[in-house]
């Protein structure tokens, strides 16, 4: 029995847990350790009361729960939480259980097992709980399937359902698309960002933008998303930019047909003068024709500038003219072999802000291959089949840096931007067995300060 006791102590005084055997007047008998007074050292509470060398504001949970078990002989227990004084709160789950010697209650034992790192990690979780419920932007948690699990009532109310609603369903039956085809950028810290439009309860759509943070819960990979509703943002860009369209076709139709044709009245005016200058001043003739030739390169210079910020008049051969006219241009430009054709029914004209933005993707895709792609040709092919339009660049250049779409510059930013204002998306493959191919896909034709056309993208995409 001596050794049993022996046994069974070496074991009571290995535990992490403080234990304690108090007699009925709750004086202790036994610990397992000695207590550590504030700094002061051990402290041997063996013969003292528990009220003693406990803190006083845990003194009447203690005691009833000690009181409780010498009466009704049952396993009872309480928690317990105070500061110690260099401020850092400690906690315990405390377990009281009777000793019985024949059928009477002769002692109790008080096993006091520390909570603090527990108490502070649940109460870490829930402080971030609440301050994720307050959050004015969609925050939810999406499993490896694309399933939601956790939603705050923000990103509820932002796809028009009730709190906890969105439990349960895909994310791709918001967005219309899976979470692999929303994405878009990656960031340094490994999260992503992503632009679509989504699906309210009611049927409407409305532009979405956040960021998908991936992390791992219970050995299975989730994703954080935080959304925001950017419809108003996307509306106003749209307005700023047709606002900016509209002035340059205004000016340049004003210097094609204002200036440009002043300029060229000019021209004749000195051609007539020269013609009456041959024969009764021909000394004065060199310069007049000097000043004429001044003036047709000011012509040619006016015409060049109101291509520039009119390059499609859908008077003049819509986008289809203006994509040829680019390759010639680049042709003279930068020296390289470039081509364009196209497949599109007879006579059909694209939406002018489309067109639009379909040229100024070109003009930057051409500039970038020459300039810095090294392509020694260029192919440009445009495509209309039914509501959508397809522009494919292709160039046999060294091809486009992974980090590319990361880097500072705005030119490929401002190719998915235009692309997205179209309904439409911008991808960048590489090409085989060198280069780079840029295709851009969208609607055909796209409602001017609407968000029906991303609607129709949508549909189309099923």
């Amino acid at each position: 029995m001596t050794s049993t006791a022996d046994a069974m102590r070496q074991v009571i005084n290995s535990l992490p847990d403080f234990v304690f055997l108090l007699d009925r007047d709750l004086r202790v008998l036994y610990t397992n350790r000695p207590l550590d007074s504030h700094g002061a050292g051990s402290v041997d509470v063996r013969g003292r009361h528990l009220t003693e060398f406990i803190p006083h504001k845990l003194h009447p949970a203690a005691l009833a729960t000690l009181h409780r078990v010498l009466a009704t002989g049952k396993v009872d227990g309480y928690t317990a939480g105070f500061e110690e004084q260099d401020g850092r709160s400690r906690h315990f789950d405390v377990r009281v259980t009777p000793v019985l010697q024949d059928t009477q209650i002769v002692a109790v034992t008080l096993v006091a097992t520390e909570t603090t790192e527990q108490v502070r990690a649940e109460r870490a979780i829930a402080t971030q709980a609440r301050m994720i419920e307050s959050m004015l932007e969609g925050v939810a948690v999406i499993n490896d399937r694309g399933v939601i699990e956790i939603t705050n009532p923000a990103f509820d109310a932002m796809f028009g359902f009730e709190r906890g609603g969105l439990i349960g369903r895909e994310l791709a039956t918001l967005a219309g698309r899976s979470l692999d085809q929303v994405q878009d950028s990656e960031s340094e810290d490994g999260s992503t960002k992503v632009e679509f439009e989504a699906r309210r309860r009611d049927g409407s759509y409305f532009s979405v933008a956040g960021v998908l943070s991936g992390f791992d819960v219970a050995g299975g990979n989730h994703r954080l998303a935080v959304l925001q509703d950017v419809s108003e943002r996307k509306q106003l860009e749209r307005a700023i930019l047709q606002a900016v369209n509209r002035e340059q076709y205004r000016i340049g139709n004003d210097l094609h047909d204002g200036l440009g044709q002043e300029l060229t009245g000019i021209a004749l005016m000195l051609r007539g003068v020269a013609g009456r200058l041959t024969t009764e001043y021909p000394a004065v003739l060199p310069e007049v024709e000097g000043i004429t030739r001044l003036v047709s390169n000011a012509i040619e210079n006016t015409r060049a500038l109101a291509r520039g910020l009119s390059p499609v008049n859908l008077e003049r051969g819509g986008l289809q003219d203006a994509l040829e006219g680019l390759a010639m241009h680049a042709m003279e430009v930068y020296g390289v072999q470039v081509s364009f054709s196209h497949r599109a029914p007879a006579g059909r004209l694209l939406n002018a802000e489309v067109a639009n933005h379909l040229y100024r993707i070109a003009q930057e895709a051409v500039s970038n291959a020459a300039r810095h792609g090294k392509a020694r040709s260029i192919r440009l092919h445009l495509s209309i089949a039914r509501a959508k339009v397809r522009l494919t660049i292709t160039d046999d250049g060294v091809g486009m840096p992974e980090t590319a779409l990361d880097a500072a510059g705005m030119g490929l930013k401002t190719m998915r931007y235009r692309a997205r204002m179209m309904g439409g998306e911008v991808q960048f493959e590489r090409a085989e067995p060198t280069g780079t191919r840029i295709v851009c896909e969208c609607l055909a034709e796209l409602p001017v300060a609407q968000a029906r056309a991303p609607r129709r993208r949508l549909r189309g995409a099923r």
